[in-house]
């Protein structure tokens, strides 16, 4: 009972949203939630409602309602803004700067100032392209199953992500040639694949080819290419830095100054380019041999042999 008192004080109320005075509205028919009715002495302010308020309409001034729920509704607040719905076939909004159309779940758009998007509602599919530069943007399921961001030479792709989480493939194309800390080289952009991310803290594959270098590497932990169990790390052009190894049984590191390489324990080599030396290894270094411009010499268990 006092639900209902409530509800019949709420439908006696007079319009909130009045231009005028003289279009206070004084109330016609009273028999809530059934049906009830109001209007301003002049006529040009009115309202009703009936069934528990699933349908009505109303009128004031440059603004207007009406509904039949859950299937109709619209609304008018000329010149700022028009919408209607024919639920479940159409939706539409104006104003001056916008216009958006729905049919059904098939098909939408949203025609901004600086934006015009298209929907596919049923896929949760979208397109969304820049009026003022070359910028867009596209995806599937809200950007989760996929999702591409342009931006001028920037393409950024990503395919089947747990809302940023983790991601099962990711490509970085156009970007900046030179990265963050190294040079470019010659090249116009670079490009970046991951596989397999979660957190940032794991990613089973990942390719970079920035600045000096190119790189792949399997299981990188903790964003950390070092702590990648395979890896080859290589630069361009004629410098020989090289960083590559398949933990334990294989490493190779070069660069300017010389480098090392390592094959199981069974056998591995030194080079030392200013020194002008190049050492090998067997079996732990129980053997190894060590060649200078001056000749080459024999060590066994740290014993030399002769040279």
């Amino acid at each position: 009972m006092l639900a209902l008192l409530l509800l019949g004080c709420l439908a006696a109320c007079q319009g909130p949203l009045l231009d005028q005075p003289s279009k206070l509205r004084e109330t016609q028919v009273f028999v809530p939630p059934l049906y009830t009715s109001a209007a301003s002495p002049d006529g040009t302010s009115w309202s009703w409602d009936a069934l528990f308020w699933l349908f009505g309409a109303s009128a004031e001034g440059g603004r207007s309602h009406a509904r039949a729920l859950p299937f109709y509704w619209r609304g008018s607040d000329a010149p700022f803004s028009e919408s209607s719905l024919w639920f479940p076939f159409y939706y539409g909004r104006t104003t001056p700067t916008s216009k958006t159309r729905f049919y059904s779940l098939l098909y939408g758009f949203d025609d901004g100032e600086y934006l015009h998007t298209d929907y596919v509602p049923l896929l949760l599919s979208y397109r969304q392209v820049s009026k003022t530069r070359d910028a867009w943007r596209s995806g599937v399921g809200s950007g989760l199953l996929y999702d591409w961001r342009h931006e001028g030479p920037r393409d950024d792709v990503v395919l089947f992500s747990l809302f940023g989480l983790a991601t099962v493939l990711r490509m970085e194309v156009g970007y900046p040639a030179d990265g963050e800390t190294v040079p470019a080289l010659g090249r116009t952009s670079s490009r970046r694949v991951s596989v397999g991310d979660v957190l940032g803290l794991v990613t089973l594959f990942g390719y970079d080819d920035v600045g000096d270098r190119r790189e792949w590497r399997v299981l990188t932990l903790f964003s950390n290419e070092v702590m990648s169990p395979i890896r080859s790390w290589r630069s361009r052009g004629d410098d020989p830095f090289v960083r590559e190894w398949l933990f334990p049984l294989y490493m190779n590191v070069q660069d300017d100054d010389g480098g090392f390489s390592y094959v199981g324990p069974l056998w591995g080599s030194f080079d030392d380019r200013i020194e002008g030396t190049h050492t090998d290894w067997w079996a732990l270094g129980l053997l190894s041999r060590k060649q200078s411009p001056d000749g080459s010499s024999w060590r066994l268990l740290g014993i030399p042999l002769g040279g």
